[in-house]
């Protein structure tokens, strides 16, 4: 019996080379520390993991230095305060559309319903893909789980990536931060400072050594992977998809331009760039993020105007961030009444 498997040819797969200016430092997981290993032949570092990624990719969609998206149509909910103030959105929060602060929120409401209970009524109307592309598309291209609404709403991300430092090594460095005020540490009448009985580095003052663990490595690879067998399977109008696609192959393209600025302690040079398939949003290809936001533009005023996605929706949610004041009254001493003579005449 000859068994017919899918390969993974199926989904667009990006693959980049980068070069590394000069010593690194690497992202550090909670319990662990930075996550090295070895491929059978170089030792590897995770210099930014999936979730990492992933988040930069959601960043391309956001204006620079703003938390604004970069597609004025893009449908999301704009999260403010009881005085309208801006809080969030849909885009960048944790969890996306299912955030607690949305979900859990008492006061947060759609439509003059509950959020959740608005969300959930329309997920079982409609359906689960139609209702995140109708709210938050980007929830439906980096994934979204309503875990406290009732049943298995759960969609799994579409677009992610990890980049890897091959041939890694580590490099100890440190210096000395110089306080021109004090020529000595030592000599520092520490009690004219406040909390003065601890050291003067305490302080942030005097002759302060620090040393710290960098990286150095051969290369960077960046491995990518848009899902088009999982978009393709969405309960949507192909518009929908094609929107998806257009939002993933416009991320991808950004991060290739811009990632020479990767953090201000990693500079990633982009050497070689390699897909095992066109980047298209139907039969377009496309090779520059500028195009690929042009298509997507033209797609969203299309798929408004078919009616399957909505506006930008903004919820007011109450957040207390004073706790109230305790109602419990001062304790003032009582006076003393005197029980008998005695005590009458030692108060007189």
């Amino acid at each position: 019996m000859q068994l017919d498997f899918i390969s993974f040819d199926a989904n667009t797969t990006i693959d980049i080379t980068f070069n590394v200016r000069g010593l690194f430092n690497a992202s550090t997981f909670p319990n662990v520390g930075q996550l090295i290993y070895n491929d059978g032949t170089h030792d590897c570092l995770v210099l930014d993991s999936f979730a990492s990624v992933s988040n930069m990719l959601e960043g391309t969609i956001q204006l620079p230095g703003t938390q604004t998206p970069i597609f004025a149509g893009l449908p999301h909910i704009r999260m403010v305060d009881d005085l309208g103030r801006y809080l969030s959105t849909s885009i960048i929060l944790p969890h996306r559309l299912a955030s607690g602060y949305l979900l859990k929120n008492k006061s947060a409401m759609l439509h003059d319903v509950r959020f959740g209970e608005a969300i959930g009524q329309e997920i079982m109307s409609n359906g689960l893909h139609l209702t995140v592309l109708k709210y938050c598309p980007m929830s439906l291209l980096h994934g979204v789980w309503f875990s406290q609404i009732e049943g298995h709403h759960k969609i799994a991300k579409s677009i992610g990536g990890s980049l890897i430092a091959i041939d890694v090594r580590e490099a100890l460095v440190g210096g000395l931060l110089r306080d021109r005020v004090w020529s000595n540490a030592s000599t520092l009448d520490l009690t004219n400072f406040d909390d003065g009985a601890g050291k003067a580095s305490e302080l942030g003052i005097g002759m302060i050594p620090h040393n710290t663990k960098r990286f150095s490595c051969a290369r960077v690879e960046g491995y990518f992977q848009i899902t088009d067998l999982q978009i393709d399977a969405y309960q949507i109008p192909e518009l929908g998809k094609r929107l998806i696609t257009g939002l993933a192959v416009y991320e991808i393209l950004k991060f290739i331009e811009t990632v020479p600025i990767h953090r201000v302690d990693c500079s990633l040079q982009v050497v070689d760039v390699r897909v095992n398939q066109p980047l298209k949003v139907g039969e377009i290809e496309l090779n520059r993020s500028v195009d690929a936001k042009k298509i997507v533009e033209d797609l969203l005023l299309e798929c408004r105007k078919d009616g399957i996605i909505g506006n930008v929706e903004t919820v007011k949610v109450t957040l207390n961030r004073n706790p109230p004041k305790s109602k419990e009254k001062p304790h003032t001493p009582s006076k003393r009444q005197p029980k008998n003579a005695d005590d009458q005449n030692r108060s007189q």
